[in-house]
């Protein structure tokens, strides 16, 4: 019973414990079976909460005892658990299949550091997933973008630096966007506790504020989902990671940033938008129908299948934005759904396509 009390936060301290450990692990098959049996620890708590929300409803665990808005909150709910599910679910189906391709695509000396990132990036997805506080979305936020670099940049292909370069300018660009919008949030409500913030905000007397930390907030998350104009980073840091990491990251990064853009533009701003009338979700349903529309007509004419699966995925970010635009339980229902739902067909595509090219002998896979 005390361990099942600390499930909320397994899914982070077990992965973030077990990173520098396997660093240290003397060979890449240790590495390997921890990285392995992590995760599916990790996706078996995220089942068992799974179990635990449905039957009593949201979770919320203090951290360190300080009661929220004050400490530090984890809420586990409903949206939550589908995030675990998804992130742990790509990260052991990611380690156990692709083994053969990071054994062919990474040296068996840095393996070790390549599986303590992986489990890096575990951690903070996992966290973003249940942290109930702004800042510590963006502390989680960048430690996946820190281990997402370090992932990318072990790619085969010498194009990998240059990709991941891209990547880390483009991600700090959007955090720093993003953390912006959060200060200027936090200046209007004294808070960063995510459910005092929905509950303040609409408090507030002022409009043009709440506008613009919206922005800032949401334009440094549209950089970190990828979502059309700001997916530039996404088709070359796909195309030249390892087989096994684009699978990681096609299931992982996209969906963590838009899971947080669904959790502030609905549950922290559409409380005040609201209440001053704002039809915010215009520009959203905007943006959503240019990616789905350009994001697809450039994937067709494609011919790496590792970037023309990237940009594909611009165009199905578009289509979960479209569906949370609807400002309605049916749409963002439908958004949640197919976010699932891309993960984890374009996890098995990567997957697919890792499996060609490991049968080719490492060629890029040209159509």
């Amino acid at each position: 019973m005390m361990l099942a009390a600390q499930y909320p936060v397994l899914p982070v301290i077990v992965p973030l414990l077990s990173a520098p450990i396997a660093a240290l692990m003397p060979n890449r098959s240790l590495a390997w079976i921890m990285a392995s049996l992590v995760s599916a620890l990790v996706f078996a708590t995220a089942v068992a909460l799974t179990v635990i929300v449905s039957a009593h409803g949201m979770i919320s665990y203090e951290v360190g005892g300080w009661p929220a808005p004050y400490g530090i909150e984890v809420r586990v709910d409903s949206f939550s658990v589908v995030m675990l599910l998804v992130i742990s679910g790509a990260s052991t189906l990611a380690l156990i299949s692709g083994k053969a391709s990071i054994d062919a695509q990474i040296p068996s000396d840095r393996q070790p550091l390549f599986f303590a990132a992986w489990l890096l990036a575990l951690a903070a997805y996992s966290g973003i997933a249940i942290a109930g506080d702004a800042f510590n979305i963006f502390v989680f936020m960048e430690i996946s973008s820190l281990a997402g670099y370090v992932l990318i940049a072990n790619g085969p292909d010498r194009r990998a630096l240059p990709a991941t370069f891209k990547y880390l300018v483009m991600g700090t660009i959007g955090a720093s966007f993003y953390l912006i919008g959060v200060g200027l949030v936090y200046m209007m409500t004294g808070t960063l506790n995510i459910a005092d913030l929905h509950a303040r905000l609409s408090d507030v007397p002022h409009l043009r504020p709440i506008l613009l930390s919206a922005a800032f907030v949401t334009i440094g998350l549209a950089v970190k989902a990828a979502v059309f104009p700001l997916h530039v980073w996404m088709p070359n840091a796909y195309a030249r990671a390892p087989s096994a990491v684009a699978v990681f990251l096609s299931a992982c990064s996209t969906k963590a940033a838009v899971y947080v853009m669904l959790r502030f533009d609905f549950m922290i701003f559409g409380g005040a938008f609201a209440h001053h009338d704002v039809q915010f979700s215009t520009v959203l349903m905007s943006l959503a129908l240019l990616g789905m529309l350009i994001g697809s007509a450039v994937a067709m004419y494609e011919r790496d299948v590792k970037r023309m699966l990237g940009y594909s995925s611009v165009g199905q970010i578009g289509y979960i934005l479209l569906g949370a635009s609807m400002i309605s339980l049916g749409g963002v229902s439908a958004g949640v759904i197919h976010m699932f739902n891309h993960a984890m067909i374009k996890g098995g595509l990567f997957l697919a396509v890792g499996a060609l090219v490991l049968r080719l002998g490492g060629a890029p896979l040209m159509i």
